[in-house]
Order: C-alpha cells, then structure tokens, then sequence
C-alpha cells in the first residue's frame, strides 16, 4: 500500500517542484506538466479521477504539516512515500480519498561534524516538436486559390519565433550540518530562477530554512523545531495569473503575412474578430507583478517514558501572503476593441493554517512470534481564507499603470468591480490504528 522511494533514486534533473522527482517511479502515480509555465504546478493523481467537480490531487504533507509542491526545495527532499489505497489514507479522513504523498525532509542525526554543501545546476529547454501550422509562403498559395478569408497583408513573419525565447535556468544552493550526541542542526539558502520557453515568463524562487533538534535525559525527550518557507516573484502577463496563454494560441493562429506594426508603428490587429490578436501585442502591452511569501513554523516534542511507547506533541503555524498588480497600456487590444484607454487590477491573497496534533503509538513483541503497534491520536486544524481586489479602467495615461488605481474613471462612474471574500473552518479528527503480525 505504500511506496518510498529515497533521494538516491529521485530523477537527477532541475525539478520545477517534488512530483517531477519520482515521474514514473510509483506505479499508479501520474504526473502530468501541464504546459511550459515556469509558475507551474505538476499535475498528479494518484487514484484515479474520483471527484467530479472537486479537486483530484492527493493529500501532501511535507515532515507531517498539510502543505503543497512548491512549499519545499526539490533538493531539500530525502524521502518520498505514496499512500496509495484506502486502508494506508483512511487515517487522514476525508483528506485522504484521493491518496496521500508524504515527504520528508533532510535532517541530521547523530554526531557528525560541520560542513557546508553547495550545489548548482543549469538547465535550458526548447520544444522538440512543433505543430505543422503554414509558413507565409504556403499562407499565400491559399491567397491565390481564393480561399474564402485569406488574405495576404505583405510580410512575411513567424509569429511563434517571435514570442519564443531560449529559457534559461539556474539554481544554487548552500546548506550547512552538523551535530552532535545530543543537537543537531541543519540550514539552507537556496535560489531558483526559472524562465519559460515564452519571452517574459519566469520565476524566481527563495527557500530559506532552518531546523534543529534536541535530544535530552537519556534520549527520553526529544524537542525539534523547524522554520522554512519561500519568497516568489513573477512576471504578470495576465490578470491575476502569470503566463498569458492568448500568446502562444495566438502565435499559431494570426496571420503569417501580417507585419508587426504598421508604418505608423501601432501593433496590426484585427478589430473585428473575436478571441484573434497580435500575439506581441499581448506580450509586450502589459505590466504586472505577482509577489508571494510563504512561511511555515512547527515544532514537535516526543516523550518516550518507556521503551516501545512513544508520546508525541506537533504544533504549527502556515502563514501565506500575494499581492498581484496588473495592467493593460492604452495601446492593449482591450483599448482597441473595448474602450478602455488603459486597464488596471490590483489584487490580494492571504490563507492560514494553525494546526496542533497529539499522538500516542506503542509497539512490543511477545514471544518472539507476536508484535503488534497501537496508534491513537487527536487532531486539530484551523484555516482561514482572504482575498480581495479591484479593478479600474479609462485612465489618462500609462505613467502609473497599477499603482495609481483610483485615477482611472470607470470606478467613479460604476463600472469597474471590487471584489472580497473571507472564508475560515476547522477540522478535528480521533484517529487511531492497530496493525498486529504473526511469525
């Protein structure tokens, strides 16, 4: 029921998050990269599809915290384990019915002495296959034809060439260990700067993390804390989101013969068709920023009184905070076709989750011939949700783009929206467990 699979075998390249780390590895487990958005999530399900309108990914829980891909560095990972069926999730309730991922970090245990461990990679990708769409020239065979909407506009221009970049990534990162009988102690820095294979998409990604553990009266108490977390930037090519897909679909589709711009250097665009723009346009008319923080604190105590039982106490705190800015220039399609002579959007998310857990698990062997191990224990989560925007339009000039957002008029005037939200639950679960083994 339950796969692991260790660093040593993890796939050795520069992983966007944990799930490309063990592609293909765990029977069952597909993982899917959804497109070549650096910002990016893998796409896994490990169960199957068994929701229909609810999401369908596993439970992640990264050193026993509710967590999710991106909440820990790929090259900070030791140990992968996937729950796969019913009886291996039924502990985590509910939050178990599409499987559970567990990951485990790297730590220090027993003496060793202080050293520092420095990595790097560099990574650069392309597309190995392109989609056979026509060139000008073969765009123009259709022209002399007569073929009904084609049109022939002068130039000759590869719209996909010209949207395209060679992504370039890199990633560094420091860690310093060591301990000894009693403490032990592990810290990191790391940095990821990731681009896409469109001009304009990236990533940049801090992880810092600190942990330390303590064991005191014999090894009977044990006391470890851990604080880690990430700092995000990306570029906003949409509202709200970061890769704007309109650009590639676009690349693929406009005109071949269409020039960039006219002679009076504005961007050719097609005002009467619908979902149709200049693919620079989209890419080169924008301004935005997405920011994000993510800082994640637990501690745990174990108290091991007896030999075989073990008494364990977990607290922690999971803090997330984004801001998002965007906006569209007085030369956007949106001011084109719409109006709107300059857009802007302005956004923010804030999530947290407290969660405190006690557990009791006792292990013994009779006879050499019976063992058995009891878990019981109880849980408490609390999560709390914000976010909240607002948007404004028909602004005097692009000098400010979102951050002057009370200066455009449509707000004065009732059009533009203002949105805000706040949702917060709790979740208490007994568990308990009891796995017995004869011979």
């Amino acid at each position: 029921a339950m796969t692991s699979i260790r660093s040593d075998n993890f796939i050795k390249t520069v992983s966007p998050d944990a799930a490309q780390l063990i592609r293909g590895q765990v029977a069952g487990l597909a993982v899917i990269s959804p497109d070549a958005n650096p910002t990016s999530q893998s796409q896994i399900s490990l169960r199957g599809l068994t929701t229909l309108k609810s999401s369908a990914s596993p439970l992640i829980l990264i050193d026993g915290i509710p967590g999710s891909l991106n909440s820990v560095s790929p090259d900070d990972i030791d140990q992968i384990d996937v729950l796969k069926d019913g009886s291996a999730a039924a502990i985590y309730g509910t939050r178990g019915t599409n499987g559970v991922i567990l990951i485990t970090t790297k730590s220090v245990r027993g003496e060793m002495p202080t050293f520092v461990d420095v990595n790097a990679y560099l990574a650069t990708q392309q597309i190995t296959k392109r989609l056979p769409f026509m060139s000008a020239e073969e765009y123009r065979e259709l022209v002399k034809l007569g073929k009904p909407g084609a049109e022939d506009l002068g130039a000759s221009t590869n719209w996909l060439d010209e949207v395209m970049q060679t992504p370039f990534t890199q990633v560094y990162n420091i860690r310093l260990l060591g301990g000894t009988k009693t403490t032990n102690y592990i810290a990191s820095f790391e940095y990821r700067g990731l681009d896409g294979l469109i001009k304009r998409t990236n990533n940049q990604m801090i992880y810092p993390r600190m942990e330390i553990t303590h064991r005191m009266f014999d090894n009977k108490l044990k006391i470890n804390a851990n604080i880690n977390g990430y700092r995000q930037y990306y570029f906003s090519g949409s509202d709200g989101g970061s890769y704007n897909p309109h650009v590639y679909r676009n690349a693929l589709t406009f005109n071949p013969t269409a020039p960039i711009k006219d002679a009076d250097g504005k961007w050719i665009e097609s005002p009467s068709k619908t979902d149709y723009f200049n693919p620079l346009a989209l890419l080169w008319e924008v301004e935005g920023e997405n920011k994000a923080t993510n800082l994640r604190m637990f501690s745990n105590i174990t108290f091991t009184p007896i030999s075989g039982l073990d008494i364990k106490y977990l607290i922690s705190s999971n803090v997330y905070n984004q801001t998002r800015g965007y906006y569209e220039t007085r030369n956007h399609i949106s001011t084109v076709r719409e109006g709107k002579n300059g857009y802007a959007s302005r956004g923010t998310t804030r999530s947290l989750e407290d969660l405190s857990e006690l557990t009791i698990q006792y292990s013994n062997v009779f006879s050499e011939r019976h063992s058995f191990t009891f878990l019981g224990g109880y849980s408490w989560m609390k999560s709390n949700y914000q976010n909240y925007w607002m948007q404004n339009f028909n602004f005097p000039s692009d000098d400010y783009t979102y951050n002057n957002i009370g200066a455009g008029q449509a707000l004065k005037d009732g059009r533009a929206a203002e949105y805000s939200y706040q949702s917060e639950n709790k979740l208490i679960g007994y568990f308990g467990r009891l796995n017995y083994n004869y011979k």
